[in-house]
């Protein structure tokens, strides 16, 4: 009884391991699949600065709709002069902390900087967000679920453990399957001798 109680767990820990595996990897797709970036050609005015050079650090393209996280640019000066940009984050369906969408930097001859926002999603579903200057937009998709209360990273390690702990509890049942199968066979040999 109690080998089959492990059969039955190791098969629900492997299924369940699939089964989230599965859904992080079709909702990070569907993530993926809304990635754009745009460049729009314009002329800077010589007063003005230039526009600092800017990258956005990959966000984590699946989160759990409990869970916070955090977008970051890194802004460098790759021009001779002082550089000045105005980042935009525009993500519907998410709180943003700060509360303004915009935020402004200046940054002299070869400095680096950052910006950040931190987003907490306010419902499920799969969103866009966009991080924009005067001249470029980088767009990004982000899948928000409840996978049964577990974060993206922790339904990711209990997928990596189910599938590969899972079979190992039901090799208890296969060998008392195999064991039973070969005493059968033995005593069915002895009775018919």
């Amino acid at each position: 009884m109690f080998r089959t109680f492990i059969f039955i767990f190791g098969l629900a820990i492997f299924f369940s391991g699939i089964f989230l595996g599965n859904n992080l990897k079709k909702d990070e797709k569907q993530a993926l699949a809304l990635d754009d970036k745009k460049t729009i050609f314009g002329f800077v005015d010589e007063n003005v600065p230039p526009p600092c050079s800017w990258e956005v650090k990959s966000p984590e393209r699946v989160m759990s709709e409990n869970k916070s996280q955090a977008i970051i640019v890194q802004l460098k000066n790759t021009a001779d002069k002082e550089c000045e940009s105005t980042l935009s984050l525009r993500a519907p369906g998410f709180d943003l902390s700060p509360g303004k969408e915009d935020q402004s930097i200046n940054l002299m001859v070869s400095n680096k900087g950052s910006l950040s926002w931190i987003m907490t999603p306010r419902k499920t579903g799969t969103f866009e967000i966009a991080v924009s200057d005067i001249l470029n937009t980088k767009i990004f998709g982000i899948t928000v679920n409840n996978m049964f209360g577990f974060s993206a990273g922790q339904a990711k390690i209990f997928s990596f453990i189910g599938s590969l702990f899972g079979p190992m509890f039901t090799i208890p049942w296969w060998l008392d399957k195999w064991h039973r199968r070969k005493y059968r066979q033995e005593t069915f040999e002895k009775e018919t001798k």
